[in-house]
Parts: structure tokens; C-alpha cells; sequence
């Protein structure tokens, strides 16, 4: 393995340390979540639903050594009778998202075809989606981490938490400045935050397959992670 690789398998164990860092009180929340919507009298009106995710989605918020902006649950149909499916509180006053947010009639948005949604519902799994401009909530670029809620082997919904990228670029630049023109990229050789700043988050990184990630030719190398959506990736040397 060359240096810049060896130096490459270095950051991303540090971009994993990260994300199990803001995987852990979503993991902690999960299965308390799943027992009080089993319990809870279904189907919830947003409401209720709201009054149901705040404690727990504020216990996520107080996570002190990863920066997170926001936080809480959508649920799915399973779940919901009328109102806001997405009970979701951010920013440092941690307010909560406004209902009016998803728009009337043809306006409204279709929360499960948004990645962070999608992805665990299909797969089971835990998942990382982004960087995409988050419209809905912090109108930030933002990468959101969500985790499947299930209920007696049924998908109800996503717990979710939000890192806003400025914040990302403050933890995990420093550990890959050392390899030139380095940078972390998402599942399709997007950028998410980059040591060259000729790269910005969203472009696409030359050499590499926008389907498979992977890397297409010899002019890159690329160590991905084994647990996360990414990789880390610097020209050939």
C-alpha cells in the first residue's frame, strides 16, 4: 500500500469513528422509540406524534461530542393518520419544524422518496444521505443520518439527525489535508468535503464511477469505508 493510501485508510477510520459518534444516541433512542409507538393509539395525528418524539429526539440534540443540528422521527404510513408525519427540532433553540413546510395539495412534499427515508426503508439498514441542500429543514447543506424503526418486524418510520457541512468540514478536514487534493466522497463520487478548494461539496470527482463508486482508472486512489456511504480519495500520485 502506498503512502498517500496508508494515509487515506488513516482518515476514513477517522470519518467512521465520526459517524458511529453520531449513530450512537440514535441507536440509544431506537429501540425506546419502537416501544412507545407500539403502545402509543394509532394511527397518531402529527400532534400527537410530536408530542410522542420530543423527549427523545431533544436527548439526541444534548449529544455533546458530535455537532448536531437537528434531529427527530418521520414516520410511515403504518404510523400516521393526518397531519405532520415528520416531528423534527433543530438549530441551537431547537425549534420545531413547521407543518407548513410541506406545502398543500400538489405542493406537498413526498417525504418517502427522499433518500434518508428511502434507503432504510428498503434496505433495513442504517444510512447516511447527502450532501444536498436540505430545502426542507436548515436550507443547508447538510449530510442526514437516519436509522429504521421497526415495530414487530414492520418498517414505522426513520429516526433521523442532521450534521450541517460547515460543521463536517471542521472535524474531518484536518485528517485528510496531509494527502494532496484529497477528499471525502459519497457512494457516487460526489464530493463532500474536500482538502482541495478547487473542489467543492457536489462535484462530482474525476476518475470515479458515478454508479458504483468505485474507482474507474488508475488516476485515483480510493479507500472506502466498510461501514458508511463514503470514501476517501486523492489523485494518483
Amino acid at each position: 500500500m502506498s503512502s498517500d493510501a496508508n494515509q487515506l485508510a488513516d482518515g476514513i477510520a477517522i470519518v467512521d469513528d465520526f459517524f458511529d459518534g453520531v449513530f450512537a444516541p440514535l441507536s440509544a433512542w431506537v429501540p425506546e422509540l419502537a416501544q412507545e409507538l407500539r403502545s402509543a393509539e394509532l394511527p397518531l395525528t402529527g400532534t400527537a406524534l410530536t408530542a410522542l418524539v420530543r423527549d427523545g429526539a431533544f436527548r439526541v440534540l444534548d449529544t455533546e461530542d458530535r455537532p448536531l443540528y437537528g434531529a427527530g422521527f418521520c414516520g410511515s404510513d403504518a404510523v400516521m393518520g393526518e397531519g405532520n408525519p415528520l416531528a423534527w427540532w433543530q438549530g441551537s433553540d431547537r425549534h420545531l419544524l413547521a407543518s407548513s413546510t410541506f406545502g398543500p395539495g400538489q405542493a406537498a412534499i413526498d417525504l418517502e422518496r427522499l433518500e434518508w427515508f428511502r434507503v432504510p426503508k428498503h434496505t433495513g439498514a442504517q444510512h447516511v444521505a447527502g450532501p444536498f441542500v436540505d430545502y426542507l429543514c436548515s436550507n443547508e447543506i447538510t449530510l442526514t443520518s437516519s436509522m429504521p424503526v421497526m415495530v414487530d418486524g414492520a418498517f414505522w418510520g426513520v429516526a433521523c439527525a442532521d450534521v450541517l457541512i460547515s460543521r463536517i468540514e471542521e472535524c474531518l478536514l484536518p485528517s485528510i489535508r496531509g494527502v494532496d487534493g484529497a477528499a471525502l466522497v459519497n457512494a457516487h463520487g460526489r464530493v463532500v468535503v474536500s482538502a482541495d478548494p478547487d473542489r467543492e461539496t457536489g462535484d462530482r470527482f474525476r476518475g470515479i464511477d458515478a454508479a458504483t463508486g468505485a474507482a474507474g482508472d488508475e488516476t485515483v486512489t480510493l479507500v472506502r469505508s466498510q461501514r458508511y456511504p463514503f470514501a476517501l480519495v486523492a489523485p494518483a500520485a
